[in-house]
C-alpha cells in the first residue's frame, strides 16, 4: 500500500520570541500561513521487520535517522507497537533546505500523515502528541491552513487564512541561518530593550480579510538581528517592496524572504528579478 502527500511550505506572517524556557526552547507566539509551495512525499509499507528505507531527489538530504521523516516513521512504528512492517519514504524537495519555510517539518507531517491514513494504528491525540515531539513546526505543517501557534509549536488556534487573491513570491540566496544561532542572538541584552508586539491587529485583518492590511503588519522578530547579518536576505525584501509588494517579511529565522502582492505583473517582475539574480525563486498562493 502506498500513499503520496503534497506538503506545504509555511511562511510566518507574525512571529514574536516571547521568553526563553528553562529546557532551553523559547515560546513563541506566531501565525502560520501554509502555502501552495510543496515538496512531494509518498509513503509505502510491506510486511518486513521495521525496515525503514528513505529516498530523496536532492543530494544535501540525509536519509538516515538525521532526517526528521525518516525519525517520524521510526516512532510511529514504535507507538503503535508495529514492528512487523517496513516502510518506504521517498521526498520530492521544492522547497529549499534551512530556509525557514518548515521544509523538513512538512515532510514530517506528510509521513504521519501517510501512515496514519494507511494504518490508523493511533488516536488523533497519540498522533499529535507524535507531532510535537519531532519538531517544533511540525503540528502546525500537520493541521496546515493558517494558525497562531503558541508555546514551541504545540499550541495551535486556527485563524482565517490569507485571502486566495495573494500572490506570494519566496526568495532564498545562498546564506544559511542556523536557527540555534538566531535564538541565541535573540537572548543577548539590547539597548534599549526590545518591545514584544500581539498579533491582535494581524488577527483582525485576517478576520476582516484585508489582505492590504495584513501585508502592512508583517512582523518578524528575528529580522533586525537577522538581516543585517544576511546581506542577500535584506536585499530581497528590498527588491520586493521596489516590485510592488503590499508587504515583504523574512520568513521564520531566515533567510527565505516572501513578499505579498495583489497585482500578478509586480509579482512577476520581483519572481524574474530575483531569480535572475540567483535566488531560489518561487511563485505561491494561500493554502485556505
Amino acid at each position: 500500500m502506498e500513499q503520496t502527500y503534497f506538503c506545504p511550505a509555511k511562511i510566518n506572517l507574525f512571529l514574536e520570541v516571547v521568553d526563553q524556557r528553562p529546557d532551553g526552547y523559547h515560546d513563541i507566539d506566531s501565525i502560520m500561513q501554509a502555502v501552495t509551495l510543496c515538496d512531494t512525499v509518498t509513503v509505502g509499507f510491506t510486511a518486513g521487520s521495521g525496515k525503514i528505507t528513505l529516498t530523496c531527489d536532492h543530494p544535501d538530504l540525509p536519509c538516515d535517522e538525521r532526517n526528521i521523516a525518516y525519525r517520524a516513521a521510526q516512532r510511529y512504528l514504535a507507538a503503535a507497537g508495529l514492528t512487523t512492517y517496513d516502510v518506504t519514504i521517498h521526498i520530492e524537495k521544492k522547497i529549499p533546505i534551512a530556509a525557514g519555510l518548515a521544509g523538513g517539518s512538512t515532510d514530517c507531517a506528510g509521513v504521519l500523515r501517510a501512515l496514519h491514513t494507511m494504518l490508523n494504528a493511533l488516536s488523533e491525540d497519540e498522533l499529535f502528541d507524535l507531532a510535537k515531539g519531532l519538531g517544533a513546526d511540525v503540528p502546525f505543517c500537520y493541521a496546515s491552513g493558517c494558525a497562531r501557534v503558541g508555546g514551541i509549536g504545540e499550541l495551535l488556534r486556527y485563524c482565517p487564512s490569507l485571502t486566495r487573491d495573494a500572490i506570494i513570491v519566496i526568495a532564498k540566496g545562498g546564506e544559511g541561518v542556523s536557527t540555534a544561532e538566531a535564538y541565541r542572538q535573540m537572548d543577548l541584552p539590547m539597548d534599549p530593550p526590545r518591545e514584544r508586539l500581539m498579533p491582535h491587529d494581524m488577527l483582525r485583518a485576517l478576520r476582516q480579510n484585508d489582505g492590504g492590511e495584513v501585508a502592512a503588519l508583517l512582523y518578524n522578530a528575528f529580522e533586525p538581528v537577522i538581516l543585517p547579518q544576511r546581506p542577500l536576505a535584506a536585499h530581497a525584501k528590498e527588491a520586493m517592496i521596489e516590485a510592488g509588494a503590499a508587504g515583504a517579511l523574512m520568513s521564520g529565522s531566515g533567510p527565505s524572504v516572501f513578499g505579498i502582492f495583489y497585482d500578478w505583473d509586480d509579482a512577476e517582475r520581483a519572481y524574474n528579478r530575483l531569480l535572475s539574480e540567483g535566488y531560489q525563486t518561487f511563485i505561491a498562493h494561500p493554502v485556505v
